[in-house]
């Protein structure tokens, strides 16, 4: 962290979900009126902002952007990401693990979905979620937790929008299907409302 943290607890049913940084961004978040808490700062010598919010059941939803390697286009970012985490799929193929990559397209273009199974993040030797993130395989097997990402960028800007939750307990049949399709809408929502609004904004260029 390379800035003071805005951190604010959410009166049930008062906060619009109203999301924004500078000229950068600006979105609404899903089920604002659910909404429990939020968490702003930026990361990494302010090169990385993230904006976390905390929603009943063990979840959390976070928007992150950050600049683009100098030289590169929007395109060649988001092409090379899906060539990153196709190439991470691949090495886990055969371990008991879930990674999921999608080539998907949004209104800013080529955009990378990912799932993944028990990872672990938002924890001190990790980092922020979604900036630190770890696979690992539960001891006693099974689901521990999910998450869900959709990687885009615009102009000089990568963004990402995700969520993770912790499995509920106990747990049926239907219970992986269930996190996948809520966190998927989740993150969809908020990647709709984030490219709406933040495409009425300039394109942020390079230097």
């Amino acid at each position: 962290m390379s800035s003071k943290s805005y951190n604010a607890a959410l009166p049930k049913g008062m906060w619009k979900g109203h999301l924004s940084f500078s000229d950068v961004y600006c979105a609404t978040a899903p089920s604002p009126e659910t909404a429990e808490h939020l968490t702003q700062a930026m990361y990494n010598n302010n090169t990385v902002y993230r904006a976390a919010i905390e929603y009943p059941g063990k979840i959390l939803l976070a928007v992150a952007f950050s600049s683009l390697p100098m030289g590169r286009s929007a395109e060649e970012d988001v092409e090379t990401i899906l060539t990153m985490r196709r190439m991470m799929q691949e090495r886990v193929k055969n371990m008991p693990t879930v990674l999921e990559v999608s080539d998907l397209k949004t209104s800013f273009g080529k955009t990378v979905g990912v799932r993944m199974n028990n990872v672990k993040s938002d924890i001190p030797e990790l980092g922020p979620f979604p900036l630190g993130m770890q696979m690992f395989i539960p001891p006693k097997g099974g689901l521990f937790s999910m998450s869900v990402h959709r990687i885009f960028a615009r102009g000089a800007v990568r963004f990402e929008v995700a969520a993770i939750q912790i499995a509920p307990q106990p747990q049926t049949d239907s219970t992986e299907g269930e996190m996948k399709e809520h966190l998927s809408t989740m993150v969809e929502t908020l990647t709709d409302s984030l490219q709406k609004c933040t495409g009425a904004l300039p394109v942020r260029v390079k230097n």
